[in-house]
């Protein structure tokens, strides 16, 4: 069975990085997950393709959970949960 967005749970916060390059994605991604209460989703939007390999690797070290990243048009929508 594919995942699509459609499938994610809705975000608590939503953050749009468009037109922005790396890092900013995931810097910005940070700090929106600071301000979310654990377990919270937050979805980053980017035109950076980068952030289909930066997002779980940035998950990885910092034991967020990388949800789903997905093309949709010229963006990339990446959802992460917060960890407790």
């Amino acid at each position: 069975m594919r995942v699509t967005p459609a499938d994610m749970p809705p975000p608590a916060r939503t953050i749009d990085t468009s037109g922005r390059l790396c890092p900013f994605p995931i810097v910005e991604a940070a700090k929106a997950v600071k301000a979310l209460e654990a377990g919270a989703v937050l979805l980053v939007i980017a035109t950076d393709p980068g952030i289909a390999v930066d997002m779980p690797m940035w998950c990885k070290a910092t034991r967020n959970v990388h949800l789903g990243t997905f093309r949709d048009g010229p963006a990339w929508k990446s959802f992460v949960r917060k960890s407790p």
